[in-house]
C-alpha cells in the first residue's frame, strides 16, 4: 500500500518547524555533522535533521518521565518498578536523551565509515569495468555512465549519479565534474582514479595505458588490504585466546580451589560461575564474532542461502533448551528429554551433575550443524562457479583468437566442463541461440548465482559483448582481471585458513584443562564433586 504523502518528509517538517532553533543550535555545535551527513549520502539538511533527534530525544524522556509521574501520585505502587524506587527512572529520564542525542551524532559518522570502506572494495573493480569498456571502443565517461546502471556496485552508483547531475544541473563539463567530486570523497583511491584521468585527458596522454596501470596498481593494494584484514583477525583471534579460553580457564580453576579449599579464601560463588559460563561467556563469544565479522573482507552482495538454515536451527535449539537444560535447574513440563539425558549420561559414565552442560551442548549442535553444512554447500558451489568463470574466459579469450563471433565462442565452449558454470553456460548458450537479450540473459542468471565475483565477471562479458561487439583486446582484459580477483581470493583464503583451527585448539585445552583438574581434586579426596 502505498502513502498519498511523503510520509518520511512530513516528520521532518513538522519537527523542524517545532523544534528549528533546537535544531540551529545544534548545527552549530557539532559542525563535523554536516560533512559527515554529505559522506553518508544522507541528503537533509543539518538544521532539520538535529530537530529530528531532538525530537527523538524528547520522547525518550517522556516514557520514564510519565511512569516516575504516576509512580508519585501514587497511581503505580513503587514495589513493581525496575529497582523498587524512582531512583531509576529519574536517571532514565535525564541519560535517555543524551545516549539519543549522542547516537543521533554518531549515526552519520558510523554509516559514512560503512560507506567508505564499501566504496573502497568497489573501486577496483569500477576501474576494471572502465578498462575494460574503453578497450572495446566506449569512451571512459561513457563506461562511467553506463556503469551507474551496474546494480553490482552500488556505493559506485551512487558517485556516478552524483557526477551525472552535477553535469546536467550546473552544465559542467564532464572533466570538471569528476575532479570537484573526487575532492569531496576522501578515498585516494578514488582521487587518483577521476583526477589522473582528468588530467590524461587534459595533456593529451594515453588514457587507456593510465587506466590499465591503475587498475593493476588498485588491486595490487586490494591485495595487501587482504593480507593486513588477516593480520588484523589474527590479533583478534589471540585476543579472544587470551580473554575467552585461558581468562575462562583460570576463572574455573580458582572456582574449583574454592570448593575443594573453603579456607583459601579465593571462593566464587556458585551463581557468579553460573552467570558467567552461561550468559557471559556467550555473549562474549558474539562479541567476537560481530568485531570478526566488521574487520574481513566483504563484497557488495552476499549468499542469504545458508541463513534460512539457521533461523528454523534456532528455534530447535530454543526447544530443546527448554527440555534439557532447564529442567535441571527448575521442574517444566515434559521431562521425558531431561530423563533420556541423565540416562544418556549413566551409560557414558560420566558424573552426576554433568546433564545441563550435555543438554546445553546438543542444543549448540542442533543450532549449529545445519548452518554450517548449508553454509559449506553454499560456499562451495558459489566457489566452483567463480573459478568455472575464470577458465570460461580465458578459453574464450584463445577461442576468439580464431576468428569467431563471441556468440559462436560461447556456443563452441557450452559443450567443456568449467565446474558448477557448466550449466550456467549452456543456458546462456541456448538462450543466445534463441534471440534473447543480453540484459535479459542477465538479469535471469543473476537469480540463479549469488557470487558476486562470477556476477561481476558475467556481467563485463555481456556488456563488452553488447557495446563492442567483444573485441579480443577487450575479453583478454576482462580474463587478466578475473585471473587477477582469483589470486586476491586464494589470498585471502590462504591468510584466513590457520585462524579456523585456533578455536577448536583453545576448546580442546580449555575443556581438557578443567577435566584434569576436576579429575585431580575428586580423586584427591578434597571434598569436590562434579554434582
Amino acid at each position: 500500500m502505498t502513502l498519498p504523502w511523503d510520509f518520511g518528509a512530513t516528520i521532518k517538517d513538522y519537527c523542524y518547524a517545532s523544534l528549528g532553533d533546537v535544531g540551529r543550535a545544534l548545527s552549530k555545535g557539532f559542525k563535523g555533522v554536516e560533512r559527515d551527513l554529505s559522506s553518508a549520502r544522507i541528503k537533509v539538511h543539518p538544521e532539520v535533521y538535529f530537530s529530528v533527534v531532538a525530537a527523538l530525544a524528547i520522547a525518550s524522556a517522556l516514557v520514564p518521565a510519565a511512569i516516575l509521574a504516576a509512580a508519585v501520585s501514587g497511581a503505580i505502587p513503587l514495589g513493581v518498578l525496575p529497582g523498587g524506587g524512582v531512583l531509576p527512572l529519574v536517571a532514565a529520564t535525564f541519560l535517555l536523551p543524551l545516549l539519543v542525542l549522542g547516537g543521533g551524532i554518531l549515526f552519520p559518522k558510523i554509516k559514512a565509515s560503512n560507506r567508505i570502506s564499501n566504496l573502497k572494495i568497489e573501486i577496483p573493480y569500477a576501474s576494471m569495468y572502465i578498462s575494460v569498456m574503453v578497450s572495446g571502443g566506449l569512451s571512459p565517461f561513457e563506461s562511467f555512465r553506463r556503469m551507474g546502471k551496474m546494480s553490482l556496485l552500488p556505493n559506485m552508483q551512487e558517485e556516478v549519479d552524483g557526477i551525472e547531475t552535477i553535469v546536467m544541473s550546473t552544465g559542467m563539463d564532464p572533466l570538471s565534474a569528476m575532479e570537484q567530486t573526487a575532492k569531496t570523497v576522501e578515498i585516494k583511491e578514488f582521487k587518483e582514479l577521476l583526477l589522473g584521468y582528468a588530467s590524461s585527458v587534459r595533456t593529451g596522454g594515453d588514457t587507456l595505458h593510465y587506466l590499465f596501470n591503475q587498475t593493476h596498481n588498485m588491486f595490487k593494494g586490494l591485495a595487501s588490504t587482504v593480507r593486513a584484514k588477516g593480520e588484523t583477525a589474527a590479533m583478534l583471534m589471540e585476543a579472544y585466546t587470551i580473554v575467552g579460553i585461558l581468562g575462562v580457564l583460570g576463572l574455573f580453576l580458582v572456582f574449583v580451589v574454592g570448593l575443594s579449599i573453603p579456607t583459601a579464601g579465593v571462593s566464587i560463588g556458585s551463581s557468579t560461575f553460573f552467570l558467567f559460563s552461561f550468559v557471559v561467556l556467550p555473549a562474549l563469544s558474539f562479541v567476537f564474532i560481530y568485531l570478526g565479522d566488521i574487520i574481513q573482507f566483504n563484497y557488495p552482495l552476499s549468499n542469504w542461502s545458508a541463513y534460512y538454515a539457521t533461523i528454523p536451527s534456532i528455534a530447535v535449539g530454543l526447544a530443546l533448551a527448554t527440555q534439557l537444560v532447564l529442567p535441571f535447574f527448575q521442574n517444566k513440563p515434559l521431562p521425558r528429554l531431561a530423563v533420556a539425558l541423565s540416562n544418556a549420561r549413566a551409560m557414558a559414565g560420566m558424573p552426576e551433575g554433568t546433564e545441563a552442560c550435555l543438554g546445553i551442548t546438543i542444543c549448540l549442535l542442533a543450532v549449529a550443524l545445519p548452518s554450517w553444512v548449508a553454509d559449506y554447500y553454499f560456499a562451495g558451489r558459489d566457489g566452483n562457479v567463480s573459478e568455472g568463470v575464470t577458465l570460461f574466459l580465458r578459453d574464450m579469450v584463445e577461442v576468439r583468437k580464431s576468428g569467431l563471433s563471441p556468440e559462436r565462442c560461447i556456443e563452441a565452449l557450452a559443450h567443456r566442463d568449467y565446474m558448477g558454470f557448466t550449466r550456467h553456460l549452456r543456458d546462456i548458450s541456448t538462450k543466445m541461440n534463441w534471440g534473447y537479450p543480453l540484459r535479459q540473459i542477465y538479469e535471469e542468471l543473476s537469480h540463479k548465482v549469488r557470487n558476486w565475483l562470477a556476477l561481476v565477471n558475467l556481467y563485463l562479458l555481456l556488456d563488452t559483448i553488447e557495446v563492442g561487439g567483444g573485441t579480443e583486446e577487450s575479453i583478454e582484459t576482462l580474463a587478466e582481471f578475473s585471473e587477477a580477483t582469483k589470486l586476491l581470493e586464494k589470498e585471502k583464503r590462504a591468510a584466513l585458513m590457520p585462524l579456523i583451527l585456533v578455536p577448536y585448539i583453545g576448546c580442546l585445552l580449555l575443556t581438557g584443562t578443567t577435566l584434569m583438574f576436576l579429575g585431580f581434586f575428586t580423586s584427591s579426596n578434597l571434598g569436590i564433586s562434579v554434582a
